[in-house]
């Protein structure tokens, strides 16, 4: 049997006449005969009689049937996987993320999609290994601070943030406007380390500028855990202003630091792959996030 008379044979045993199956098809009745005949013919067997008037199954037809409808069911699991690909509501998207990006964007991200139904795996590394693995296609996007130069990936710049001082409230740091390495020499410095983006940001601003570099007491992955201390007293917190406004911090004042260190807030993604819909779907969301947080 070819598909034609499968087609045929499934809707005449579901609709129980020629003319209804016709109908089903949306083909004339003399078109459903004849691929009927046909079917018959190549098979070497009757798959229906006509008794009293009607059309009734023959034992080999009822035989055959199971078969036919497991066929047509997974045709329509089929179909529907279709559809949900088209609204990129399917399929497998692996995410990597410096760990202070992923706390301030990636679950907003996914709560952004309302009908996203991927399997969904987050890897929060440090912006060197997220470039690795985009580049040796293990994750499908990342999401890190720039500009990232490695050959393997391509970079989509989103927004320019900035490092600030994060210092508990009743602090008396909290009195200046601006705080400077100099208003650092005797307190705790939080940040990420100096190999990070943040780190290295820090180093070159300062050496730049002229100016002491902080040395990091307390050594922690992301800014909101800067900041989660800082509000404890522990001591200042040199965090990304982007992501750390992205969270309610009662006990926090956030002061700018000077020289300014300027944070690039970028994706990227495997070069030469094509990206998938629930790919596409997820670096939308995230660029809104961002925008909307400038």
């Amino acid at each position: 049997m070819n598909l034609r008379h499968i087609e045929v044979f499934y809707a005449i045993m579901q609709s129980g006449s020629v003319t209804a199956a016709a109908h089903l098809l949306n083909v004339t009745q003399p078109s459903v005969s004849n691929v009927l005949r046909h079917a018959e013919q190549q098979l070497g067997l009757k798959l229906f009689e006509r008794i009293g008037g009607r059309l009734q199954p023959t034992p080999e037809a009822y035989d055959l049937f199971p078969d036919v409808q497991e066929i047509f069911g997974r045709i329509g699991t089929l179909n529907r996987m279709v559809e949900e690909m088209q609204g990129g509501r399917t399929g497998r998207l692996a995410v990597a993320a410096a760990p202070t990006l992923v706390n301030a964007y990636i679950p907003k991200a996914i709560s952004k999609l309302k009908t996203f139904g991927s399997q969904v795996t987050i890897q929060s590394l440090p912006t060197t290994l997220v470039t690795e693995r985009v580049a040796r296609r293990e994750v499908d996007i990342g999401f890190v601070y720039g500009p990232v130069l490695d050959p393997g990936v391509l970079m989509e710049a989103l927004s320019e943030s900035k490092l600030v001082c994060a210092v508990h409230r009743q602090s008396p740091l909290a009195r200046h406007k601006i705080l400077e390495p100099k208003h650092l020499e005797t307190t705790t410095v939080i940040s990420t380390g100096p190999t990070t983006r943040i780190g290295a940001g820090i180093r070159e601003a300062c050496e730049t500028g002229g100016f002491p570099v902080p040395r990091v007491a307390v050594e922690v992955n992301s800014s909101l855990a800067a900041c989660l201390m800082a509000a404890e007293g522990v001591g200042v917190g040199l965090v990304d202003l982007a992501t750390v406004n992205q969270y309610a911090l009662p006990g926090v004042v956030l002061r700018p630091f000077r020289p300014q260190v300027a944070l690039q807030l970028c994706l990227i993604f495997p070069k030469d792959r094509p990206q998938s819909r629930a790919t596409m779907r997820f670096a939308q969301a995230l660029r809104e996030l961002v925008a909307g947080a400038d």
